[in-house]
């Protein structure tokens, strides 16, 4: 996987070396950025027209993107045992 085309890096470019050691070291994360990757793409080629859905289909594709990045952001910036410091404990 390249991180400098990966659409999880357009919006948080510092957290390409994230990206690529994760999907190096978690199989089920580098799924789950495969998967976003690939939801993306279908998601631009609908918009473009190339592609006809429904609204509903469109509709829930957005909604697993959204869902997926909110997952694979999390996991790069909470990485587990760590701590976010969100309750002051």
């Amino acid at each position: 996987m390249t991180t400098a085309i990966h659409p999880l890096i357009i919006d948080t470019p510092e957290l390409a070396q994230d990206l690529l050691d994760l999907c190096d070291d978690d199989p089920k994360f580098a799924r789950q950025a495969d998967e976003y990757q690939q939801l993306v793409a279908r998601l631009a080629t609908i918009n473009s027209g190339a592609e006809t859905v429904s609204a509903e289909t469109a509709q829930l594709l957005e909604q697993q993107r959204s869902a997926l990045q909110a997952i694979l952001l999390r996991k790069l910036t909470h990485p587990a045992g760590s701590c976010c410091g969100g309750c002051g404990g």
